[in-house]
């Protein structure tokens, strides 16, 4: 196996789930035999939205030839990670780099884990909903939209309210319309923009 691991890995973010990582190669003389490429490897060291620290899981990506460069996705948001980086041949792996730490930014959030109308009145409605499965970075709050349907599927124009404050977890919505269908959404934000919403439906009751 190559008995040199390479030198001046660098890792340049490219956003929250996305990194380039650059090396230089060993010496023809180190590969021991005929060199196939170059093996990436990295692991999350901590959340840096809790500072938990984690079991590493390592994770591989195989640059195959003479490279000096690849891209590394799928990383998950607003972590710390480890990365290093070796070269193989046929027999097998060489040594790994020195570990470099890098951290990933903020990401937006999964969407809420549900929503629900708790109660229906004839022009308000009460909104209930989870927080997302995964945050991405710290929530600063919630977006509510709603516009009415009607049987022919037409919506109308979507209404706009932002939930400033990211442990409400429910809204009373008023000056609805009574016997009147309408669709609902909330997404949940960072400061890098809000993710994709979780939907429902109801009908308001008729006047009287």
């Amino acid at each position: 196996v190559p008995d040199a691991a390479p030198s001046d890995v660098l890792v340049d973010v490219v956003n929250s789930t996305l990194v380039k990582v650059s090396w230089l190669g060993i010496p023809r003389d180190r590969v021991r035999g005929h060199l196939k490429g170059y093996k990436v490897s990295w692991w999350k060291t901590k959340s840096m939205l809790d500072g938990k620290r984690h079991h590493p899981e390592k994770h591989f990506l195989t640059f195959v030839g003479d490279r000096n460069h690849g891209m590394v996705p799928g990383l998950e948001p607003f972590s710390e990670f480890r990365l290093s980086v070796s070269a193989y041949n046929s027999k097998g792996d060489g040594p790994e780099s020195s570990p470099v730490m890098f951290e990933t930014p903020e990401g937006v959030p999964d969407q809420p884990r549900f929503l629900r109308i708790l109660n229906f009145d004839k022009d308000s409605v009460t909104l209930s909903w989870g927080l997302p499965k995964k945050a991405n970075g710290h929530l600063t709050g919630y977006v509510l939209q709603y516009q009415t349907i009607n049987e022919t599927h037409e919506i109308g124009p979507l209404s706009d309210i932002s939930v400033a404050n990211r442990s409400t977890l429910s809204w009373r919505l008023s000056g609805l319309n009574s016997s009147t269908k309408y669709k609902f959404y909330v997404k949940a934000c960072t400061a890098k923009g809000c993710g994709k919403p979780v939907t429902e439906e109801g009908l308001t009751m008729a006047q009287g």
